[in-house]
């Protein structure tokens, strides 16, 4: 089991989610991200979200469910931009889903340096 307090982290004003490689692609795995997610969202500085998507496996229901569960959340506390890294086209397929939450922005880049390009502008 990956340690979800090196995989979510709080750096400045961004939610950073590092989706590894060997992330296992479960409900169960997305739920524990999911209750991280939302202890470092009600962080008041927290405005931005960066998912880095590095994980192998593709992405499936469960993740895109998860997902929009996560951009519910974020906009409660205000988290209302975020930022998909990924040099294939999973940042394509998880924007289809959550920029499908009314108020949450969407931007898609490849490297987490121009992420956090965004997330400080």
């Amino acid at each position: 089991m990956i340690d979800l307090t090196e995989v979510l982290y709080v750096d400045g004003n961004v939610l950073i989610a590092e989706f590894p490689e060997e992330m296992e692609m479960t409900d169960e795995t997305f739920a524990k991200v999911n209750e991280r997610f939302e202890e470092l969202a009600s962080q008041p500085a927290v405005d931005t979200h960066i998912s880095n998507l590095q994980m192998e496996a593709s992405l499936n229901d469960d993740v895109f469910s998860r997902a929009q569960e996560a951009a519910e959340a974020g906009k409660e506390f205000g988290i209302t931009d975020w930022v998909i890294v990924s040099e294939g086209i999973k940042k394509m397929a998880l924007k289809s889903q959550v920029g499908e939450i009314p108020g949450v922005d969407i931007s898609l880049v490849d490297t987490r340096a121009e992420a956090m390009d965004i997330a400080a502008n």
